[in-house]
C-alpha cells in the first residue's frame, strides 16, 4: 500500500518476545490439575504474550491447545478489588447488515479506571444500517449474576450466555429487546502463546482468549414487538486483568471480519513507554469452508501494521496488516463513514462522549465504523485479493484525561 500526500503512517515490528503468569481460583481444580509451581526465582515474561516453556507451565497451558476453562469465571479470587474487570464479548453481523455487539461483565465500565462500584452489568447495543439503535446499559445485583469457572456459562440479570468453544447460546430479555441467538463456530479458539500480558512485574496483567475467532450466527432478535430472523456471522472473546487500560495502553486498534471464504481478526495494540512500548500485533486468518487456519501470527518480525491516517482528525482511517511468513498475507481494513457503537460511553451519534463533565468535545478518543477488508494471500497468486466487511476500533488511550462519563446505569 502506497502512502497518499497528507498521510501520516506508522510501521511496528513484532519481536520474538513473550509475557505471561497465573492466578489461581477456587473450584478450577476440579476442572483441571493446578499450575505447577515455578522454578525458585522464574517468573513470566513481562510486558509481551507468554510464549517460553515457563510462561505455559504457569498457567497450566500447551501451545495449540485449548481448555473450556480458559472461557470460565477467571477473577472470582480477586473480585473484590476494583482494579480487577473481567468480561465476555460477543459480537454477531447479520446479512442485512444488523449489527449486534454483547458483553457480559463484573463492572459497569470496560477496564478503564479502578471501580469501587462493584457491580454485574450487561452491555447490549444492536445497530442497523438505516441508523436505529437499540440498547440495554444495566447493572444487576450480585445475587443476579453467577459464573461457572470451568466454561463459559455467565448470568447477569435477564441474560445469559453459554457455551463450550463450538457451541453458544444468547439469551434474554429486557427492555422490549429480546435476543434468542446461537453461535456455532467455524474457526478453532486462539490466544496469542498464553494470552497473558504481565506489566512490569507478575501482578499486573491482561488476559484475552478469542474463544471463537469467526462463527455462523443464527436465531431471532425482537426489538420493541418487531421480531427478526438473524443470519449472519460471530465472534466470541474473552477478557479479564487487573490493571486500568489507559494505564497502559497507549493506543488500541481491533478489526474482524470476513472476506469471502476468510475470516480475519486482527489487533495492533501499542502499550505505555512503561511497559517497553511494545506492539502485541497479531493476525489470524481462517480458511472457514476448509476448516484451516492459515495464519496465526504475533511475536514475530514476520508481522507487521501499517496505520494510515487522513486529515487533521486523530482517527486512523486505514490499516495494513503485512504477514511475510508462512501462507503470506496482507490484510487492509478501511473504515467507512457508517458509526457502529458498541459502548456504554458512546451517545447515539456514535460520537465519544466528554470524559468528564463539563469538559468541552475534543478529538475523539475512541470511534468504531464499519470497515472494507481487503485480503490478499500468497497461496492467491499475484495481484489476486477477496474483499468483505467488519468492524474497525480506534481506542486512542493518551487523549484520555479521565473515565468517560456513561450513561447513569439502570439497577434491576
Amino acid at each position: 500500500m502506497s502512502e497518499a500526500p497528507g498521510r501520516f503512517s506508522r510501521r511496528t515490528a513484532l519481536r520474538a518476545l513473550a509475557a505471561g503468569s497465573f492466578v489461581a481460583l477456587p473450584g478450577l481444580a476440579a476442572c483441571s490439575r493446578s499450575a505447577p509451581p515455578a522454578p525458585p526465582g522464574v517468573g513470566p515474561t513481562l510486558n509481551r504474550y507468554g510464549t517460553t516453556p515457563n510462561d505455559y507451565a504457569l498457567l497450566n497451558l500447551k501451545p495449540d491447545t485449548f481448555y473450556a476453562w480458559e472461557d470460565g469465571y477467571r477473577t472470582a479470587a480477586t473480585n473484590d478489588d476494583p482494579r480487577v474487570y473481567e468480561w465476555w464479548h460477543t459480537e454477531l453481523t447479520g446479512d442485512d447488515g444488523i449489527v449486534v455487539s454483547f458483553t457480559l461483565k463484573t463492572r459497569p465500565g470496560d477496564g478503564l479506571t479502578a471501580e469501587a462500584d462493584r457491580r454485574p452489568a450487561v452491555n447490549l447495543l444492536i445497530t442497523t444500517p438505516w441508523g436505529n439503535e437499540f440498547s440495554v446499559f444495566q447493572t444487576y445485583d450480585w445475587k443476579e449474576f453467577a459464573s461457572a469457572p470451568d466454561r463459559c456459562n455467565v448470568k447477569v440479570g435477564p441474560f445469559t450466555l453459554t457455551g463450550d468453544l463450538k457451541n453458544y447460546q444468547l439469551r434474554g430479555t429486557a427492555n422490549d429487546i429480546t435476543l434468542n441467538l446461537n453461535l456455532t463456530s467455524t474457526a478453532a479458539p486462539f490466544r496469542p502463546g498464553t494470552g497473558y500480558v504481565y506489566l512490569g512485574g507478575p501482578d499486573q496483567y491482561q488476559a484475552w482468549f478469542a474463544a471463537v475467532p469467526s462463527g455462523k450466527a443464527e436465531g431471532h432478535i425482537v426489538f420493541y414487538n418487531e421480531k427478526r430472523d438473524f443470519i449472519g456471522t460471530g465472534y466470541h472473546d474473552h477478557t479479564w486483568g487487573n490493571l486500568p487500560l489507559p494505564q497502559f495502553v497507549d493506543r488500541w486498534r481491533t478489526g474482524m471480519g470476513v472476506a469471502d471464504r476468510y475470516s480475519v481478526l486482527a489487533r495492533d495494540i501499542h502499550l505505555r513507554g512503561k511497559y517497553d512500548s511494545t506492539d502485541l500485533t497479531v493476525l489470524l486468518v481462517d480458511d472457514t469452508e476448509a476448516g484451516k487456519r492459515l495464519v496465526a501470527a504475533y511475536n514475530d518480525e514476520t508481522l507487521n501494521a501499517t496505520e494510515m491516517q487522513t486529515g487533521e482528525e486523530d482517527d486512523f482511517a486505514e490499516v495494513q496488516w503485512n504477514y511475510t511468513g508462512d501462507n503470506s498475507a496482507i490484510v487492509t481494513m478501511t473504515a467507512t463513514d457508517r458509526l457502529v457503537p458498541g459502548r456504554p460511553y458512546v451517545n447515539g451519534t456514535g460520537s465519544v462522549l466528554p470524559a468528564s463533565r463539563g469538559e468541552a468535545p475534543r478529538k475523539r478518543w475512541y470511534i468504531r465504523n464499519e470497515a472494507e477488508i481487503a485480503l490478499s494471500l500468497g497461496t492467491m497468486g499475484p495481484g489476486y485479493r477477496v474483499t468483505g466487511k467488519g468492524t474497525l476500533d480506534n481506542a486512542q488511550f493518551g487523549l484520555l484525561s479521565g473515565q468517560p462519563q456513561t450513561p447513569k446505569p439502570k439497577p434491576s
